[in-house]
């Protein structure tokens, strides 16, 4: 066992001891993997400090199988077996591997990128789906655990390209050049060895130095290309911070493109929500709770909250799954505690889980 402060806390982590609030509410039990929830809940009444098990590590990693509670009729149930769906990830899946050929043939035989054609399929999946909640729902029922490089990539396109609209931007070249900055801010993994980006495990410090170059690899491989200079910088600069705590070069704020501020955020959205997935339903809400245990410095505020704001919101009516078992659907969104919605549960009762820090949003179903 060892003590830990809870800004050092990564959701995951075993509890070693019984997490109790200073009234002796009960928040969460030991032996179980503590939620970014849980923490949040933490930092409200002022806990410090949590016990957790000394294993290197111990980070809990969820089943390949849906929990019995996942069974049934669920909205995830109903989206993945509709109509709709079908059709958008047969156009998602033709959008991965057109990325896939584009930078394939441009790494390894110099081939010019042409993008049109993959814009013109992301144009009509955005058609189809005139909504960002629309398309939002759908995203999070395609995502895989082990998504690929190419498939993430159209994922941050995607995002980014909804978070664009909702930041207010209506010219449709801007949002090309955005969905583009998302489609291409990986292209420097290509240059790193497989080995590396398929590991399960943690990386050495040399697996780590190398997958951290490619950022930079990404914008060398893109620096002479004919196209807009802000696709090259998110390449560049999609893992720099505000607080200038990122890398490669440890820029500060003002050093950062816009568009790479809107990609640096997508981007982690997008692997949070793709690393901590059930087969039939996922937890935007413990993804919240993580962005915003982060310190405000880290990213752009102005972007980060509209955008966690609008993801909050489209969840109003879905389904959800508490911590004890209840299900419910979520009434209405606190934006002053975005984690943590008014839930009317089945047997017609609310429950504000602002004052409910000993239960958590486990799954929507």
């Amino acid at each position: 066992m060892k003590i830990i402060d809870v800004s050092e806390i990564k959701p995951g982590m075993i509890l070693a001891e019984r997490l109790v609030s200073p009234r002796g509410q009960v928040l969460a039990e030991p032996g179980t993997p503590i939620t970014a929830q849980q923490l949040l809940h933490a930092s409200y009444y002022g806990i410090k400090q949590v016990a957790v098990q000394d294993e290197e590590e111990a980070i809990d990693k969820y089943d390949d199988e849906a929990p019995d509670e996942f069974i049934g009729e669920t909205q995830s149930w109903r989206i993945l077996n509709s109509k709709e769906f079908k059709e958008f990830k047969a156009a998602y899946n033709k959008c991965v591997d057109k990325l896939e050929a584009i930078i394939t043939d441009f790494v390894d035989n110099k081939v010019p990128m042409e993008s049109d054609e993959l814009i013109d399929e992301i144009h009509k999946v955005f058609e189809k789906h005139s909504t960002g909640l629309g398309i939002m729902a759908m995203m999070l029922n395609i995502q895989e655990i082990d998504a690929s490089t190419f498939q993430h990539s159209v994922n941050v396109a995607i995002i980014s390209r909804v978070c664009g609209g909702w930041l207010g931007i209506t010219n449709e070249d801007e949002l090309d050049v955005l969905t583009m900055c998302g489609l291409y801010h990986d292209i420097g993994k290509s240059l790193v060895p497989h080995r590396i980006l398929t590991k399960a495990g943690k990386l050495t410090a040399e697996e780590f130095a190398r997958m951290a170059e490619h950022p930079l690899l990404g914008y060398n491989l893109l620096v002479e290309s004919e196209i807009d200079r802000r696709i090259k910088l998110a390449a560049l600069q999609h893992h720099e911070r505000n607080d200038g705590n990122g890398y490669p070069y440890g820029l500060t704020k003002d050093f950062i493109s816009p568009f790479s501020k809107i990609i640096a955020i997508t981007d982690v959205y997008d692997a949070m929500t793709a690393d901590r997935c059930y087969r039939a339903g996922i937890c935007p809400f413990e993804v919240i709770a993580q962005f915003q245990r982060e310190d405000k410095a880290r990213y752009d505020q102005n972007i980060l909250q509209i955008f966690l704001e609008n993801i909050a919101d489209s969840y109003i009516g879905t389904g959800v799954l508490l911590s004890d078992g209840s299900r419910g659907i979520i009434s209405m969104i606190n934006h002053t505690a975005l984690s943590s919605p008014l839930v009317k549960l089945d047997d017609g009762t609310f429950v504000d889980m602002r004052e409910r820090n000993d239960l958590y949003i486990r799954a929507c179903i």
